[in-house]
């Protein structure tokens, strides 16, 4: 068996330079045509600048012996290349929904150390030496058919780049450890960007009031909000005092608690967020949590574990309010009617905690 491709990294320069000197093919006939938006572009470059790893590139080179010329065709990777190519030349800015320091900025407004990064920036490639056409695209089938399908989060984490998913996953890195230590996701569904969607719902409830957790949904709040994500900086700083209260009151026993299940979770982040700051559209009366209250309120919260673990629709003797309580945890819990049940209830609950 002999290999067909050889892994090789090139600098941001060397890509530039093989360019200058008409050496590099940026579409080739097996290339395709999509074209990148702004904010995609933008997005990439933050990527560079940050120095974080991108998919690899696959190039085809072949050196004709007699003109002593090496051409290098792009098979798969073109629109990175090529937004690379453009910036190094101020064909855009970095958006500030990507980086603050660098938002606003062309290639030649950064500072000098920064350039350099940039430019020494290497890409991962497969080369495909002298192969070819038919080759080359069995190569791509082959590669295509391992693929997996994507999931929703991951197409929308491929088709939109603007402010809100920016503060989506801004969050998303920051409490990937708090999800895994308390057993909410694995590190295979957070490999899905599990974590990624339940985030997205929880800015949603927090910008627009408690909604469906939906394909449909979802979608759009992306949509709507990606050229400005109204009180970005305001929602980032009052989930992290969301998320830091829901550690306070259970401690190390959250991964133990029914509540770390997202049908509960996700109203409990809710009932916190509107108690302490107001949810839209919530009615609940509100009270102050202070950090003395916590035992009180983790005492609350475990009879209603108790419940969940214990009571179903149905059981005898259960109050009125626990019945439809359990009827929304139980049936088409995603719903946002079910949504803003489960909400009022823990909300309750919580404030009767601290008023005793």
């Amino acid at each position: 068996m002999q290999q067909t491709f050889h892994t090789r990294n090139y600098s941001v320069r060397d890509f530039e330079e093989w360019n200058q000197r008409g050496e590099l093919v940026l579409q080739p006939k097996f290339q395709r045509r999509d074209v990148w938006s702004d904010k995609a572009r933008s997005f990439l470059i933050d990527t560079i600048v940050r120095g974080k790893p991108i998919p690899k590139l696959y190039m085809r080179q072949d050196t004709n012996p007699k003109t002593r010329r090496t051409i290098r065709e792009i098979v798969d990777g073109q629109q990175r290349l090529n937004t690379v190519l453009k910036f190094l030349k101020d064909a855009f800015k970095i958006s500030k929904s990507h980086h603050e320091d660098f938002g606003g900025k062309t290639f030649s407004e950064l500072d000098t150390d920064t350039q350099r990064d940039i430019l020494k920036y290497e890409f991962s490639v497969d080369l495909l030496q002298d192969m070819p056409d038919p080759e080359v695209f069995n190569i791509f089938a082959r590669i295509n058919m391992y693929s997996e399908k994507l999931k929703p989060q991951e197409l929308r984490n491929s088709s939109w780049y603007g402010d809100f998913k920016s503060c989506v996953y801004l969050l998303a890195e920051e409490f990937t450890t708090f999800f895994i230590v308390n057993k909410i996701f694995t590190e295979k569904l957070i490999l899905r960007m599990a974590e990624a969607e339940f985030i997205t719902d929880l800015l949603q409830a927090m910008q627009d009031g408690i909604q469906a957790g939906s394909k449909a949904v979802r979608d759009k709040v992306y949509k709507t909000y990606d050229n400005q994500y109204p009180n970005r900086r305001t929602h980032e700083k009052r989930f992290r005092e969301t998320i830091d209260t829901i550690k306070g009151i259970f401690g190390d026993d959250l991964a133990q608690s029914t509540f770390r299940a997202i049908r509960l979770l996700y109203p409990l982040f809710c009932a916190i967020h509107h108690l302490k700051f107001g949810l839209p559209k919530l009615t609940a009366a509100r009270v102050p949590l202070k950090v003395s209250d916590y035992p009180k309120l983790k005492t609350a919260l475990e009879a209603i574990d108790e419940l969940v673990e214990t009571s179903k629709p149905g059981t005898p003797n259960l109050s009125a309010d626990d019945s439809k309580f359990l009827d929304a945890y139980t049936v088409h819990w995603v719903h946002a009617d079910k949504r803003i049940i489960l909400t009022d209830y823990i909300c309750r609950k919580l404030r009767n905690a601290v008023n005793g």
